[in-house]
């Protein structure tokens, strides 16, 4: 995830050590039941979906050559619908760098931001649980990520980034999913802002 990043740059920008955030998104499972026994059954099997960096990817096709490629959100949701059917406790998730990548987001992102982002509606229509902030979707500015965040009926996570000068995480840093009596924890930092930081520096947020 994020492997475009440079670690010897990035380690530079850290007052932590790298290891803490070596990973996009890190999703901790905590098997916490809500009630007593005699109300859970013994044993819940929950399916995790997750995708990562999907870049603006929908359709499967490569934007650039027009040709068909084994990609997009439009191919992982056949997928997606088929486990759903199969498995009824399915906790869906996303790692980030969702809307920069294919000249569909950057036409929206720069030229005609006044449409609904088209990552932002296809998730919703797949009913995603959560999204991590990854350091893509600084690309285009805040008001660009803030109106796709708004536009989103998920949560965008990210435990480790604050808007300057506050104790407040600038998004939710985790959510609790209650699925069939089981409490799922899921846990996330961004890592990896060589590209943004002069954007987080002159918008006021700050990852650390």
């Amino acid at each position: 995830m994020n492997a475009d990043c440079d670690p010897l740059q990035t380690m530079k920008n850290r007052k932590f050590s790298p290891f803490i955030y070596s990973l996009a998104t890190l999703v901790i499972m905590l098997a916490l039941v809500l009630v007593g026994r005699s109300f859970v059954p013994d044993r819940v099997q929950i399916t995790i979906l997750g995708t990562t960096d999907l870049h603006g990817n929908i359709l499967p096709i490569d934007y650039y050559t027009n040709k068909p490629d084994n990609r997009g959100l439009a191919k992982i949701a056949t997928l997606i619908k088929r486990v759903r059917k199969e498995q009824p406790n399915v906790l869906l998730i996303d790692s980030g760098d969702t809307i920069q990548g294919t000249p569909l987001e950057s036409f929206h992102g720069r030229k005609n931001n006044q449409p609904i982002d088209p990552m932002m509606l296809v998730m919703n229509s797949l009913n995603y649980d959560s999204m991590t902030v990854g350091n893509h979707e600084y690309n285009f500015g805040l008001k660009v990520l803030e109106k796709a965040r708004s536009e989103a009926k998920f949560p965008w996570l990210s435990a480790n980034t604050y808007d300057k000068g506050k104790e407040q995480t600038h998004y939710k840093p985790y959510i609790v999913k209650d699925i069939a009596g089981v409490r799922i924890g899921v846990l996330t930092s961004e890592y990896c802002v060589v590209d943004v930081v002069l954007v987080l520096r002159v918008e006021g947020v700050g990852v650390v």
